[in-house]
C-alpha cells in the first residue's frame, strides 16, 4: 500500500510548451490534511502545476506522487484520490445544481440512491439546498464556484486542487467559499489553491509558495486561525458568558448576534459544543467555521 504521509511530492518537475518554458525544476512536498497557496500572476505556470498534479497533464521531466501513487505510471489512481475545480467551471445554465451533482457521481459510478445521499450532502455542505432546483444561469459567480467544488467533492477525496477560487467572487462570495474551505481543512483534506492574491485566500493556508516564472520560490509558513462562528436568536449574552467558562474555548468575541471563539478543531467537537449550548438554553440559528474573527474585544 502506497505512503499516504505525504499527499503531494514534486521533484524537479519541468513543463514546455513549446519553446516556453511553464514550470522550471519544482520541488513540493504537502503533508497530509494540509493547505497550500501557490501564488503567482497570470502566466506563472499555477494552472500548469494543478494539471500535472491532478494527473491531467505530463511534465517535460521530473517524479510525482501523489496519496503515495506514481501519477505517471498510475494516473487512474491519481485521479480516483483528487477533487480538482479548474478555473472554468463549464456549468450548464439550463441545468440545476441537484442535476449536476447526480450527474457527476453517475460518472464516479454510485448507484441511484447514493447518488442522490452525495448530492444532498454537498449541497448542505457548500450551503446550496435553497438553490437546489435553481437553474444554474441564474446563480452568482460565488454560488457557481461552490457548486463547483461541491462536484469535485463527489466522490469524497482527500485531496482538492482548486485554480483561483476566488476571481471574480464578491465580498460575500468569498467569505462564504472561504467558510467551506475551512471546513474542508477541519475534515482532514488536503488543498492546493492556485491564486494571483495571497490575501485571498491567507486564512485557510498554512504554507504560501510564490510562483514566478515557472519557479517556486522558498515557501513560507503561514498558520491559519480557524474561529467557530454562532448566530444567536434572542440575548447573546449567555452564550457569551457559557462559552467563556467552557474548557477548551477561547478568544471568544461578539458582534451583535454573532459570536466566534477558538477551540473546537473537528465538526464532530464543534457540533458537541453547539448541543452544549442548547442545553444551556441558547437558541442557536447557525454555526460553522470562519477565518475571520466577530469585531470587538477579546473576553
Amino acid at each position: 500500500m502506497p505512503d499516504t504521509e505525504v499527499a503531494i511530492d514534486l521533484r524537479g518537475v519541468t513543463v514546455r510548451q513549446g519553446r516556453q518554458l511553464l514550470l522550471d525544476s519544482v520541488d513540493l512536498a504537502l503533508g497530509t490534511g494540509h493547505a497550500c497557496a501557490v501564488v503567482g500572476s497570470n502566466g506563472s505556470g499555477k494552472t500548469a502545476l494543478l494539471r500535472v498534479v491532478a494527473a491531467l497533464r505530463r511534465p517535460t521531466a521530473g517524479q510525482v506522487r501523489v496519496g503515495g501513487w506514481d501519477a505517471l505510471s498510475h494516473p487512474d489512481q491519481v485521479r480516483r484520490l483528487i477533487g480538482y475545480v479548474p478555473d472554468e467551471t463549464g456549468l450548464a445554465d439550463r441545468l440545476t445544481p441537484l442535476e449536476h451533482l447526480r450527474m457527476v457521481a453517475a460518472q464516479h459510478g454510485l448507484g441511484r440512491a447514493d447518488r442522490r445521499a452525495a448530492a444532498e450532502s454537498m449541497l448542505e455542505l457548500v450551503d446550496l439546498v435553497d438553490y437546489s432546483r435553481a437553474y444554474v444561469g441564474t446563480l452568482s459567480r460565488g454560488q457557481r464556484r461552490r457548486l463547483a467544488l461541491a462536484m469535485a467533492l463527489v466522490h469524497d477525496p482527500p485531496i482538492i486542487l482548486l485554480d483561483e477560487p476566488m476571481v471574480g467572487v464578491d465580498e460575500v462570495g468569498r467569505g462564504e467559499l472561504q467558510s467551506v474551505l475551512l471546513e474542508l481543512r477541519s475534515m482532514e483534506k488536503t488543498l492546493l489553491i492556485a491564486s494571483q492574491s495571497q490575501a485571498d485566500i491567507a486564512d485557510v493556508c498554512d504554507v504560501v509558495a510564490p510562483l514566478v516564472d515557472g519557479h517556486l520560490q522558498n515557501r513560507v509558513a503561514h498558520q491559519a486561525i480557524v474561529f467557530t462562528w454562532i448566530e444567536v436568536v434572542g440575548d447573546p449574552e449567555p452564550a457569551r458568558r457559557a462559552l467563556r467558562e467552557r474548557p477548551g474555548i477561547d478568544d471568544v468575541r461578539q458582534d451583535g448576534c454573532f459570536l466566534t471563539f477558538r477551540g473546537p478543531e473537528t465538526p464532530e467537537e464543534r457540533a458537541r459544543v453547539a448541543e452544549w449550548l442548547i442545553a444551556q438554553d441558547v437558541h442557536l440559528s447557525g454555526f460553522g467555521v470562519t477565518g475571520i474573527p466577530a469585531g470587538g474585544e477579546h473576553t
